[in-house]
């Protein structure tokens, strides 16, 4: 009822917002020259691949620059994220597709969200994607850190002609300062926070670029450390043996044993070097390289009856900690060249990653074999018992790309076009080790070994994955053409074509896999992804726009699993896993308006939007072995909008908002396999009717509403120095559309699980400016608010529908009250 109140009231709001605006722009005279010293900072973005004033671009687009960054002290994509309208961000590394690595993550765009196959988000680090595949439970995606940044922009909808497939709900990117030819220029911050009963966080990092010889060579080096303090302790618990309140499992409590305090603690090492060379007046020449080294000690999430959030008591109870450990390089050279008649442009680039992580399985094993009737409970039976996993994700990733781009922005006709080529390399080994599992498991059931002669585990090996490596190639063609109509009227068509191969290896073999697997799969296509746009741009500050454009994520091989997840294939219809999944693919059809008005002391930026997403791919965990596989789980539609106001009224004041809505769900119910729907059931498997994988109505995973609001208020100047406080304030509506997982109409399902919950997020800064210093002092989390962000458990009722004696939930939420101090130094 209120979803569909506020798609009445807001979207008619954001529509009228569309066309009202440049009528408010011509009756208040607007200046189309240049702003006056009271007027809101002009961005240049290059969000189509050329530099554009942001007002300028018929995207919906946000940008942060550094100093923006800074001044609302943006440190990750954590804290970015709240400050994108349409964009959820979560942390579930404890999720069924995860590893209970705290570095995995969903990034979700209007409503288009998978766990599964490549990132629906594409991300970049200036001209090279680094998202990856979801392979298996240890691939993650990394993310840079917010330091040294020109700017990040955020661009929603696909983005398929210029960025090709991953960049399906849109693209974010991590733009680098370039090197200056002609004056020096530098870049400090330091950092020093506390969080309430946690631990300290502390950053350094410096810039420093300038020309070696005046225009023709000069360079940029940057480096960083921070140190993200924890707050979630790592604790020892004794067993209830009846449970609490009644209950017929054992039930843990905290017995004051600390084993590590605020153990959630990570450092992100970070270090840029770029040289640009410029031998005459039409070439340059940039070789850099990007290295970041992510380590985290281990998990935030908590285990929730070990816990008191409201106290600021986060506790969780595993074996060990749960390390993870991620370096990457980019290395890359830029060409331009200007030819004249067109500007020329090609990046080459090659990353390399190594991600490394050790996570405590010793709870989940057993919850496994709980499930099948082979132990008593989820919890260790002594002292000495401390089952694991081991993964290690590996990527060498090679990319090329050409492009041609016409010069004259006065011209009739503005063109682009260009040539793409990857070969990316990706293989995820994994390795499960428990050496007390099988006496124990004997010991319960009297004689069932899960380890024989036939499947040994030497050392507690109980699974070995080798190999679980794809190969994706790719190559592709793209352009667009700008025809002018008038200087006000265009229309804008591109086109990408691509040549998608992938090819897939697994051998894994154990006695927790059930059977050796060695398989292979391989696959092809070849996508067509078009883009139409109409503009009208009656004046400099007065912009609307209509498009409808097409995204694409290419299939790949699937996760094959063992025999031990026969009881919960057989209940979905299956006898085994397909070998591979395919792709699919959405059409975005968007309505927006960008306006300036009151002498550029008022921006509005306004977007409609409805995605229609076909053939989507989605994890499917296997609830009676903890395993996953990949489907394509029927259709969805995404509605929604977003507005951005940003305020001047006076010199010393500036006011910013925005408002997003999101309707996201699926409009067909989904089988697995070739199984059919008849009367909300799957027919035609292995069995007689079966519950559906996703039922038509389930919402997909997404905040319905998210509301900034931000005020920065400058005081008369103090000598040199200019005092300021700011306020940032986020809010987000709970998610009460059931998701797929917790219908109990669905073959999977966990109706305990929550949704997404309210989110309100206050902070406070104030501080003062001179000579190019800034220091502040802020409070982030001020009301100390504690939500449940994310909650899971390892093992879903069994059979489907029925209890379990799983009772082990896993929350996660935010970082508490934090206060601290922030210099940053410019010039």
């Amino acid at each position: 009822m209120r979803s569909d109140h506020g798609k009445r009231v807001f979207l008619p709001a954001v529509l009228a917002s569309l066309w009202i605006c440049p009528s408010i722009v011509a009756a208040a005279g607007a200046d189309n020259g240049a702003a006056n010293s009271g007027a809101l900072d002009e961005i240049v973005v290059t969000a189509t691949r050329r530099e554009e004033r942001l007002q300028d671009v018929p995207i919906s687009v946000t940008a942060f620059s550094q100093e923006k960054l800074d001044s609302e002290g943006l440190k990750n994509i954590d804290d970015l994220s709240r400050l994108s309208p349409g964009l959820t961000f979560q942390r579930n590394g404890f999720s069924s597709s995860g590893n209970y690595n705290d570095e995995g993550s969903d990034i979700n765009i209007r409503g288009i969200d998978s766990t599964a196959g490549t990132s629906t988000t594409g991300v970049y680090v200036d001209d090279t994607p680094i998202q990856t595949r979801h392979l298996n439970f240890g691939s993650v995606s990394p993310f840079p850190q917010l330091f040294d940044l020109d700017r990040v922009e955020v661009l929603r909808g696909p983005q398929g002609t210029q960025f090709g497939a991953g960049a399906e709900g849109g693209v974010v990117r991590f733009i680098a300062p370039e090197p200056s030819m002609h004056a020096q220029s530098a870049y400090l911050r330091g950092d020093l926070a506390q969080a309430k009963d946690g631990a300290p966080s502390y950053e350094g990092g410096a810039a420093f670029g300038a020309p070696i010889i005046s225009d023709l060579l000069a360079f940029r080096v940057s480096a960083s450390y921070r140190r993200d303090g924890g707050w979630v302790d790592r604790v020892g618990y004794t067993l209830v043996p009846n449970g609490l309140n009644g209950g017929a499992t054992p039930t843990p409590v905290y017995n004051g044993n600390t084993i590590e305090k605020d153990a959630n603690w990570q450092e992100t090492v970070t270090f840029r070097a770029a040289v640009k060379w410029k031998p005459n007046d039409a070439v340059e020449v940039t070789p850099s390289i990007f290295y970041q080294r992510l380590k985290i000690n281990d998990t935030a999430a908590y285990w929730i009856v070990l816990s008191d959030p409201a106290s600021t008591a986060y506790r969780n109870g595993n074996r060990a900690a749960d390390i993870s450990n991620d370096p990457f390089t980019i290395s890359s050279i830029k060409v331009k060249w200007d030819a004249g008649f067109a500007d020329f442009f090609s990046n080459t680039s090659y990353l390399a990653r190594e991600m490394t992580s050790n996570s405590d399985y010793t709870q989940y094993l057993r919850a496994t074999w709980q499930s099948f009737g082979e132990l008593a409970n989820t919890f260790p039976q002594s002292a000495n018992d401390h089952g694991y996993a081991l993964f290690h994700d590996t990527q060498r990733n090679f990319y090329e790309e050409l492009r041609l781009s016409s010069k004259d922005p006065s011209s009739r006709y503005i063109w682009s076009g260009g040539l793409f080529y990857s070969h990316l390399r990706e293989n995820v080994p994994e390795q499960i080790i428990d050496p007390t599992l099988n006496a124990e498991v004997i010991a319960f059931t009297g004689g069932t070994p899960v380890c024989t002669t036939t499947q040994p585990c030497p050392g507690g090996l109980i699974a070995n994955t080798q190999l679980y490596q794809v190969i994706d190639k790719q190559t592709a063609v793209f352009g667009e053409l700008t025809f002018k109509f008038t200087d006000e009227l265009k229309i804008t068509g591109g086109l990408r074509y691509s040549k998608l191969d992938f090819a897939g290896s697994v051998n894994s073999y154990g006695p927790f896999i059930g059977n050796t697997i060695v398989a292979q799969a391989a696959g092809s296509e070849k996508p067509l992804t078009p883009k139409v746009l109409v503009s009208w741009q009656p004046e400099h500050d007065n912009l609307v726009y209509a498009s409808a454009s097409k995204g694409f994520r290419p299939g790949g091989p699937n996760a094959v699993v063992g025999s031990i997840c026969n009881g919960s294939l057989n209940p979905i219809g299956l006898t085994q896993v397909p070998g591979q999944f395919q792709s699919d693919s959405l059409w975005s059809y968007e309505l927006g308006s960008k306006n300036a008005f009151l002498d550029h002391r008022m921006q509005i930026n306004a977007s409609i939007f409805y995605i229609d997403w076909s053939n989507i791919q989605q994890n499917v965990y296997l609830s009676s072995c903890g395993e996953q596989f990949t489907a394509n789980v029927g259709h969805a539609k995404s509605q929604g909008g977003d507005i951005e106001l940003n305020y001047k009224p006076m010199e010393s004041l500036t006011l910013n908002a925005t408002a997003a809505y999101v309707d996201a769900k699926l409009t067909k119910t989904a089988c697995a396999g070739t199984l059919t729907v008849s009367n909300g059931f799957c027919v035609g498997g292995v069995a007689g009717p079966v519950p559906p994988l996703a039922t038509k109505g389930d919402a997909l995973l997404g905040a319905p509403w998210s509301f900034t609001a931000a005020a920065e208020y400058h005081f008369a100047p103090w000598g040199n120095a200019t005092p300021y406080a700011r306020v940032d304030f986020q809010y987000t509506t709970a998610q009460t559309s059931l998701l797929s997982f917790q219908n109990s109409r669905n073959g999977v399902f966990d109706a305990t699980l929550p949704g997404l919950p309210v989110t309100r997020d206050l902070s406070l800064r104030g501080g003062a400016r001179f000579n190019g210093l800034d220091l502040s002092l802020y409070a982030n989390n001020l009301t100390n608010a504690h939500p449940l962000l994310f909650a899971a458990r390892d093992i879903y009722p069994l059979p489907l529908g029925a209890p379990t004696t799983d009772t082990l939930y896993f929350g996660r939420g935010v970082r508490p009250l934090t206060v601290g101090l922030t210099a940053t130094y410019h010039y």
